[in-house]
């Protein structure tokens, strides 16, 4: 975690925890024998040094404070980084590919080029018969398609 945004929220929920700890008149050796972690852990975490998840709440538990009380925090809701476009176009096939299955067009046997053409004619997106082919094949794993082979090609049909 390099980002600084994550390092200020980790200090702020190690500083938390800690005056809490404090609060309750507890070592870190107490928080240690009462989560099974060792007191290195504990006073890591209250250093704001990254952690499992699961040990963040056995802490909290410990010193009897609930975790989205240590967790409640003004913070700007902004990913690390941004989604790519390759990404972003890959997210919205899914759905763009259920609607499909819903309509009449999948009715009927297609192979990924068909739904790669109709993808295109439809939404105008431009993708690859690869990147189709893996959610048909997962829409084939959920039950909601069939599919056939015929030579090498795949070809899907609603169920």
């Amino acid at each position: 975690m390099e980002d600084d945004t994550l390092k200020t929220l980790l200090a702020t929920i190690g500083k938390r925890i800690e005056e809490h700890r404090i609060s309750q008149d507890l070592q870190p050796e107490d928080v240690a024998e009462m989560t099974g972690l060792t007191a290195a852990t504990i006073r890591n975490i209250e250093n704001g040094k990254e952690t499992y998840l699961s040990n963040f709440f056995a802490v909290c538990l410990a010193i009897d404070m609930h975790p989205k009380d240590m967790v409640d925090i003004k913070i700007i809701l902004k990913p690390l980084f941004e989604l790519s476009e390759p990404r972003k176009e890959k997210s919205r096939l899914t759905p763009r590919i259920d609607h499909l299955i819903e309509t009449d067009f999948l009715k009927t046997e297609r192979s990924a080029n068909d739904v790669v053409n109709e993808l295109s004619a439809v939404y105008e997106i431009k993708t690859k018969t690869s990147n189709v082919s893996v959610i048909l094949n997962r829409k084939v794993g959920e039950g909601k398609l069939k599919v056939s082979k015929k030579g090498r090609v795949n070809f899907y049909k609603r169920r």
